[in-house]
């Protein structure tokens, strides 16, 4: 066996990014993922923009890079004839995903019960906003929805607006989790031969992505207001320098935890050295990046980050898509390969690295049925 997840299909109904990202991952493990799309358009996302932009072959590059090792199959599910199909389908099927409306598929025929009288081991993993009971079931479930409701817009941006985070957290927690539970029910079924229902949603993978965060809201007496810092540090919870600077050549570093005296003596800045207290620390944090913010100005980013490297300083160069996509370490981790559909395309690959499955010499693909 090749491939991880040799021999596992898995029947998709998901679109947007949560759901197509998380069985994509499972493509690439080696699963069979047969797509279930619209009949007439197909996944909504073919048809966003980016940028307001589509590739010069008219693809969206958001559905190129959730969609890859995949089969499609465009059905209008309220027919008798897709009912059929997928129902056949079904009988071989180990694993149904879908991220409709709690409902919606059950009241068309395509719920747990439904496939279960079919094929009583499958494994049927819903993907919602809120989870599949509670006030907000019938909500509208979206990304920016589930940060704003998660706590983690509040903890990004300066002090006087929060900001969210850009890209997809939210979904690209969901789509981790929802795999983890399908692999985690693969493993029950393989050892018992009992299917089950899997339930995963957006608010609760946002949740769960700020463990640290809520664990530290919860336990500390009194409770931190984590206001947010008024000069940019990164996160409301850590002291200064733990943020972003700029350089002298308009370029940008990023300092993490660093010790007071440390970065006095590396930035000739003799005010620092007076911040060993850690609260006291916290508590000026803002005044404490302005010093260093002066200071960083004074040099280029490619001086800063081998400077402070030298001295074992928790460092990097701040990169937009060209400057990661040049990095060596891109290279070596081969951060994107060519995507067929019925065109060429590029798409990002997955970071997980198997003895028994290297990535794939060859092509990636969504085809037909």
């Amino acid at each position: 066996m090749s491939q991880l997840l040799e021999g596992v299909r898995i029947l998709d109904f998901t679109q947007y990014k949560a759901g197509p990202m998380g069985t994509q991952i499972l493509g690439d493990m080696g699963a069979d993922i047969i797509k279930v799309e619209r009949s007439k358009g197909g996944d909504l996302e073919r048809s966003f923009a980016t940028f307001g932009k589509f590739t010069q072959k008219g693809d969206s590059p958001f559905f190129l890079a959730m969609n890859r090792n995949k089969r499609s199959l465009g059905l209008d599910l309220k027919t008798p004839e897709a009912k059929e199909i997928i129902y056949k389908l079904a009988e071989e099927a180990d694993v149904v995903v879908q991220n409709f409306r709690p409902g919606v598929l059950a009241r068309l025929g395509y719920g747990y019960e439904d496939f279960k009288k079919i094929n009583p081991g499958v494994i049927y993993c819903s993907n919602s906003g809120y989870g599949l009971t509670g006030p907000y079931v019938t909500r509208p479930g979206q990304d920016l929805l589930a940060q704003s409701m998660s706590g983690l817009v509040m903890m990004n941006g300066k002090d006087d607006f929060p900001t969210a985070v850009a890209t997809s957290a939210a979904d690209a927690a969901t789509a981790l989790y929802l795999c983890i539970a399908i692999l985690g029910a693969l493993y029950h079924k393989k050892a018992t031969g009992e299917g089950q229902e899997v339930d995963v949603d957006l608010l609760s993978s946002a949740i769960a992505f700020q463990q640290e965060e809520i664990c530290a809201y919860m336990n500390l007496d009194p409770r931190p207001e984590f206001r947010r810092s008024r000069t940019g540090l990164a996160a409301p919870w850590n002291g200064a320098p733990y943020g972003i600077y700029r350089t002298s050549d308009e370029k940008y570093i990023a300092l993490g935890v660093v010790p007071m005296e440390k970065l006095s003596k590396l930035l000739d800045a003799p005010d620092l050295a007076g911040f060993t207290d850690l609260e006291e620390a916290f508590n000026n944090r803002d005044d404490i990046r302005l010093i260093v913010e002066e200071k960083i100005r004074r040099n280029t980013q490619d001086y800063w980050v081998e400077y402070m490297l030298s001295f074992d300083v928790w460092c990097a160069p701040v990169n937009g898509f060209g400057e990661m996509l040049r990095d060596p370490r891109s290279s070596i981790t081969r951060i994107y390969a060519r995507c067929s559909t019925r065109l060429w395309e590029k798409s990002v690959w997955w970071p997980l690295l198997y003895g028994i499955q290297k990535h794939p010499s060859g092509m990636i693909w969504l085809r037909p049925w």
